[in-house]
C-alpha cells in the first residue's frame, strides 16, 4: 500500500506546482513613473533615429496625474528640426514611424488619412505616442502612459 500512496502523493503535489504558475506568466504591471521613463525613452531615442536637431523638451513629464480609482498617468513630448530629408511633413512622419519601430514593439491605430500624424501603442509598455509633423522640417513626438498605480 505504501507503494500507492506515493505515486498519489507526487502526482498531486505536481499538479499543486503546475496549478500555482497558472496566470502568473503576465508580468506585473508597472508603475506609472516606471512607464513614465520607458515613455521619455521611446520618444528621445526616436527622436535621435530620426536624425531629430535642435531638440525641445516641451513637456518634461515626471508629474504624477491622477485618472480617478487612484490610478495616474505621466505624460512626455519633445520637438525638434527635421535633420535629414526635404522637410516634407508626410516623410518626417514616417520617418519617425520607422525610427520608433526601431526602437520598441508599438502598433499603428491613427487613420490613414492623416499622412502627418500617427498614433501608436503598446500595451507591453503600457504607453501611448503621436508621432508627427506639422509644419515643414519640423517633427513633433509626444505620449502618455495608461493610467497605472503610483506603487
Amino acid at each position: 500500500m505504501a507503494r500507492r500512496v506515493w505515486p498519489t502523493k507526487s502526482i498531486a503535489l505536481v499538479i499543486v506546482f503546475v496549478l500555482s504558475g497558472c496566470g502568473d506568466n503576465a508580468p506585473p504591471e508597472p508603475t506609472a513613473a516606471e512607464a513614465g521613463e520607458v515613455l521619455k525613452s521611446h520618444i528621445d531615442q526616436t527622436l535621435k533615429h530620426a536624425f531629430a536637431e535642435n531638440i525641445k523638451i516641451t513637456d518634461p513629464g515626471g508629474k504624477d496625474i491622477p485618472c480617478g480609482n487612484g490610478k495616474y498617468r505621466r505624460t512626455y513630448a519633445a520637438e525638434a528640426d527635421a535633420g535629414a530629408g526635404s522637410g516634407d511633413s508626410e516623410i518626417i512622419t514616417v520617418a519617425l514611424i520607422g525610427a520608433l519601430r526601431s526602437v520598441a514593439d508599438y502598433d499603428l491605430v491613427g487613420p490613414l488619412s492623416q499622412l502627418t500624424q500617427e498614433e501608436a501603442v503598446s500595451a507591453k509598455y503600457h504607453t501611448r505616442l503621436v508621432l508627427s509633423s506639422p509644419a515643414k522640417g519640423r517633427m513633433v513626438a509626444r505620449g502618455e502612459t495608461e493610467c497605472l498605480s503610483l506603487s
